[in-house]
Parts: C-alpha cells; structure tokens; sequence
C-alpha cells in the first residue's frame, strides 16, 4: 500500500533500540512476539544495532548488576530471579542460531552506559552460529549516544552503515536474479 519493499527492510537503533533492533532481527516470525499476526512475515534483510544491550541474563559477566533493579521494575516488571524465563527471553543473545540475518554492530569502546563487552559477546556469538555477515565496528574513545551530535566520526559511521547495507542489497539482488 505505501510502495516499500518488504525484501528490503532494515532494522536499526540506538541503546534500548540496539537491543530492540536485535531482538526483532533474531525473533523473526516467532509467534510469542507477533499475537494475532503470526502469518505475517517479520523478517529483515539485515540488522544494524548501536551500543545495545544484548545480555539480560549476565550469562557471560559482561551486564551491569546496577541495571538489574531497573529493568526489573520498569521494563520487565518481574525480577531475574522471580521469572529467569522472562529475563531469558527478553536476552538477545537467546535468540542467536543459525537463521540470524547480516548484522553490523557498532559500539564504543568508552561507553559508560553499556559495557563494549556487552557487543564483543554478541558479536562472538554470532559469528560462531549465523550462516550470514557479521561486521564489528568498536569506535576507539566512543561513549556511549555518540553519533547524536555531528562529528567526524558520526559521518563515517553513517557511511560505514551506508556501505554496508548497500553491500546487503546488491549482493540479495544476485542471488534473486
């Protein structure tokens, strides 16, 4: 109805929507995400998250346990103990297997916030399952929202996703040709 491409679409965000962008790549028609439109085809061609949170459940260390308390009561409205599935399914890394579509993930690696580990996991996962690119941009001196304001280093991050996604779709026009 709005003439998009539903073979093209993209997914990306920034801190709560890094995890947000992730999660929705890797759950992909799952029907526990989708109520009421399970026939609906949610996949993406790919999926470029900045400085998310991809561990809720501090499977390898690298979460902030400060964080825990707030999640708890505004997100999740359950604690990890309480309801550890909550917290497992909410966890990117959950979700990581071998149908995960092309990711650039882009993190500073002077972020306060979310611990750059959080993304050298993530990354480390799945490289190891998906079938698809994994590209890895860890910004030297990067904190934690840094493209929110002009600068060097935002422009060729802009070009950097730019290229990768133009990347995505040439290389999915060869392989419907």
């Amino acid at each position: 109805d709005y003439g998009g491409d539903p073979e093209r679409v993209a997914i990306t965000g920034g801190s709560a929507g890094g995890h947000l962008s992730s999660l929705a790549a890797l759950t992909a028609n799952e029907p526990a995400f989708q109520p009421r439109f399970e026939e609906v085809d949610t996949s993406v061609m790919a999926a470029v998250p900045f400085y998310g949170v991809y561990d809720w459940t501090n499977r390898d260390g690298t979460g902030r346990g400060d964080m825990e308390d707030v999640l708890a009561r505004l997100v999740l409205k359950t604690t990890r103990q309480e309801s550890p599935e909550v917290w497992e399914q909410a966890s990117t890394m959950s979700w990581v297997g071998p149908d995960a579509p092309p990711f650039f993930v882009i993190h500073g690696s002077n972020d306060s916030l979310v611990p750059v580990e959080q993304a050298r996991s993530f990354v480390s996962m799945l490289r190891a399952a998906s079938k698809e690119p994994v590209v890895y941009a860890e910004l030297p001196g990067a904190q934690h929202a840094f493209e929110v304001f002009d600068s060097a280093r935002t422009l060729f991050t802009v070009g950097a996703v730019q290229r990768f996604l133009d990347t995505i779709v040439a290389r999915d026009a060869q392989r419907r040709a």
